[in-house]
Order: structure tokens, then C-alpha cells, then sequence
């Protein structure tokens, strides 16, 4: 008897560790992406040529060679699991892996019989504010000769232009709380097979908006998705996606957008979520 409940105990520590592995490899392969390599000879600064100085060394190439060691053994631990299936990035997803997780696509969303009236009025909303209409046009007009495209930093300029917009034109008694980029911690899904798959990732932007000041101040200290979780009925809440990849069409970034907005609704443990697909200048409401 004491070695059954000894068996199962080990079985709940082996599920922990492997999400808890899941997210670390996650956390630690971006790194790996965006860290600096450091050269091992000293370089002397050279007026003639400044770009040749970097400036920003931080991972020296023993360093570097230790973490991708690192980096493939979790890759394995994590591909070697044989209760729960594969670990998979946001990124990575695929129109394949989405129906395996049992998504499927409904009725597409269409213009209300107003569209001219309701037109009308948005460009009326928030006149008196900073983003106004005409300097939202404006602002993007700057954007349009100063900010060079096409890259996923740069489109973020525009993003937020958007949303500052759609912040100004909400009435006075609503407020809106903008949290940029944060991450979803690992979420255990089943698929069609019967196994599971883990989706790990990060959300590029929570919006949430509300009547309540209290709430909304709640938000201003406590952007995470659980802090979220605890408020979810009370507020409205949209989730902003923006496409990595510039080479290809926003309709190739939905399997990625869909399995992001899964993750959020199941750990929020809700059935509908609203959505949007971005590249800072075509945007797709899901």
C-alpha cells in the first residue's frame, strides 16, 4: 500500500517538473536568441570605425557552448516525456497541431448594417483627447517617414498608436488598462490522439477594460494573467497577437494566434475570448 501511494507521488512530481521544464526552455531559448556573443581578444576602440566596437557583450563563447549544452539536454528531457506528449512555443504552431487540439474554425465576423454611422461616430470619440482622430492620422503620417519597416520592433510603433487610440475614444466612465508583453505560464491541453501537449509563450498585449477604479488600479499593479483570472467577470478583455514573421501573410500567423488565445482561455477557464491578429498595419479580429 505505502508503495502505490509512494508510485503516484512520484507521478505528480514528474508532471510538475516537466511543465516547470517546459517554461525554464522557453525562458532560456530566448535568451539564447537575443544574448551577445562575446569575442575572447579585447577590441580596441578605432575612431575611423565606431560600428566595429560592440557595445553590448554578454555571454562569452564558453559561456554560450555550456548553455546550449543545456539547452539540448532540456530539449530532450522534454521530447523524451512519454506520458504527455511534446512541449510546443506559441511559435512553433501549425494548422496541423491546432485540429489536433480539437480548434476549429466558426462563421467569419461581418460588419454591422451601421458601419457608416458607427464610422462616424468613432472619429467623433475622444475629440478633446491627446489621441484624437486627426492626431492618430497624424501621429501615423510621423510613423510613415521616420520609422523604417518592414520589422517586428518597428510595428510595434504602430500598435500602440492603435491602441492609445482605442484607449481615447472609450466614454468617461470606462478606463483601460494596457499590459505589454508577458509571459503565459505552461498550459497542459489534450488532443484528438488522447495524449496532451504543453503550450508554453508570451502574449504581446492585454487589454483590459473597466467601469471600476478600483479594478483598474488592481490592473495597473497586477498585470498577470491569474491576477487576471480573479477579475475576469467583471471587466472586458482582449488579447493582441502580433506576427513575428514579416515574410508571410497574417492568415499564415493564425494556427500560431488561435493556440495563444486556447492557452489564455483555459488558464482564464473560459469557453469564448476575444482576440486580435496584428503586423501594426492589417489587423484580423478572432
Amino acid at each position: 500500500m505505502s508503495t502505490e501511494r509512494g508510485s503516484k507521488k512520484r507521478k505528480i512530481r514528474s508532471v510538475c517538473s516537466r511543465i516547470e521544464l517546459a517554461s525554464a526552455f522557453h525562458v532560456l531559448q530566448n535568451f539564447r536568441d537575443t544574448g551577445k556573443i562575446k569575442t575572447e581578444d579585447p577590441v580596441e576602440p578605432d575612431d575611423s570605425n565606431l560600428e566595429s566596437v560592440e557595445l553590448d557583450m554578454e555571454i562569452d563563447k564558453d559561456a554560450l557552448a555550456q548553455l546550449d549544452g543545456l539547452l539540448e539536454w532540456m530539449n530532450s528531457k522534454i521530447k523524451s516525456t512519454k506520458k504527455e506528449g511534446q512541449s510546443h512555443a506559441f511559435s512553433s504552431a501549425s494548422s496541423t497541431l491546432v485540429s489536433d487540439i480539437q480548434i476549429t474554425g466558426g462563421r467569419p465576423l461581418s460588419l454591422k448594417r451601421d458601419v457608416a454611422q458607427r464610422i462616424g461616430a468613432a472619429r467623433l470619440a475622444g475629440a478633446d483627447h491627446f489621441m484624437s482622430s486627426m492626431n492618430m492620422h497624424k501621429f501615423l503620417d510621423m510613423l510613415l517617414s521616420l520609422v523604417a519597416k518592414p520589422s517586428e520592433a518597428s510595428a510595434r510603433t504602430w500598435v500602440d498608436a492603435f491602441l492609445y487610440r482605442a484607449s481615447a475614444m472609450l466614454p468617461p466612465t470606462k478606463q483601460m488598462v494596457l499590459n505589454a508583453e508577458y509571459n503565459v505560464s505552461p498550459v497542459s491541453v489534450p488532443t484528438a490522439s488522447g495524449s496532451e501537449v504543453i503550450l508554453v509563450g508570451s502574449i504581446d498585449y492585454t487589454i483590459v477594460v473597466t467601469n471600476d477604479d478600483n479594478i483598474a488600479r488592481y490592473f495597473l499593479n497586477n498585470p498577470g494573467v491569474r491576477d487576471f483570472a480573479q477579475q475576469i467577470e467583471s471587466v472586458l478583455g482582449l488579447f493582441v497577437v502580433e506576427a513575428n514573421d514579416r515574410g508571410v501573410g497574417l492568415n499564415d500567423h493564425v494556427p500560431q494566434v488561435l493556440r495563444q488565445l486556447y492557452a489564455v482561455a483555459t488558464k482564464l477557464k473560459k469557453t469564448h475570448i476575444r482576440g486580435t491578429l496584428t503586423n501594426g498595419y492589417e489587423w484580423q479580429f478572432l
